[in-house]
């Protein structure tokens, strides 16, 4: 049975985690971007870079990801963050979080992702078919303004996770995909969803006592992305989801976790070196486990023959 690796990058400002309405976004990330780039090319691997509205802006990051996606090097998709991607509208800030799309009347949701969708396919000179919501988030309203945009994949869904506490602006309305389908599915004739690769697994994890008898009891939440530097975790977690019989695996990663002090994960360059190691090691046993890289849309379009 074939296998394959989709690598998904959400290209966003810096360190995102700390913005708050009212600061700046800084893009200073871009200029870090070809190292990885650089790193998944010598694999042979095609990374899909979910670009969002500050950095489709960046004329470093947008002449770069222009010129490698006009070689087939990799492919660019749609990430939006509603809090700042025009067309403005307001929201009453109830719960403190930035918001999700999901809680805009549905003209505005088409609003933002007609504007982002034509930016995008100007900035880099292609069509762009294939999204990543911001915070993950999702719904029907979501889902349609998509398809009637021409987008025929989405990555934004986390089976087994529930990030409905996850707090919003107007509404605490993070999704709770704990139940939801682990392999690809329609949301609409024409559009895949193609799931994250993310798990809820009962397992003997590191970390402090209480996190490893949670992990026990209750299972530990798992994505597959590095963010907690762990390469143990990483192989585990492909393993495990390869002997469920998943026909892939898809791995996310920050562009500002490129960037040392770009994410709270990676603060120093020993950090971001420390991050390379992880990459090249996990990219090394991909490699030689015979997976067929793919983005997004190709993944969509093998799908469609299975």
């Amino acid at each position: 049975m074939k296998k394959y690796f989709i690598i998904t990058v959400d290209t966003e400002g810096d360190n995102l985690w700390d913005w708050k309405e009212g600061l700046d976004i800084t893009t200073q990330n871009a200029q870090f971007i070809p190292r990885f780039q650089s790193l998944c090319e010598k694999y042979g691997f095609k990374p899909c870079y979910f670009t969002n509205y500050e950095m489709a802006l960046n004329k470093k990051w947008t002449d770069f990801g222009r010129k490698k996606a006009q070689d087939g090097l990799c492919e660019i998709g749609m990430h939006i963050h509603a809090w700042n991607s025009p067309p403005e509208y307001h929201l009453e800030n109830r719960y403190g979080g930035n918001s999700y799309i999901t809680e805009y009347p549905y003209e505005v949701i088409d609003e933002k992702i007609a504007f982002i969708t034509k930016l995008l396919s100007e900035q880099f000179d292609c069509k762009i078919t294939s999204a990543r919501s911001g915070r993950w988030a999702t719904n029907d309203d979501y889902f349609s303004a998509l398809y009637q945009h021409g987008y025929t994949a989405d990555c934004s869904v986390t089976p087994k996770l529930d990030l409905s506490a996850i707090p919003g602006c107007s509404k605490n309305c993070g999704n709770d995909y704990s139940k939801t389908k682990i392999n690809p599915y329609y949301v609409i004739n024409g559009l895949l969803e193609i799931p994250m690769t993310t798990r809820k697994y009962r397992r003997l994890a590191k970390g402090s006592i209480r996190h490893k008898l949670s992990a026990l009891i209750k299972g530990e939440q798992i994505w597959l992305r590095p963010y907690d530097k762990d390469l143990e975790k990483l192989l585990y977690t492909s393993q495990r989801v390869l002997k469920e019989g998943s026909l892939y695996l898809e791995f996310m990663v920050h562009s500002s976790e490129l960037m040392p002090g770009g994410s709270p994960y990676f603060k120093t360059d020993d950090d971001v070196e420390e991050l390379y190691y992880i990459l090249n090691n996990y990219f090394s046993y991909i490699a030689d486990n015979d997976f067929i890289s793919v983005t997004p849309q190709e993944f969509s379009k093998e799908y469609k023959k299975l």
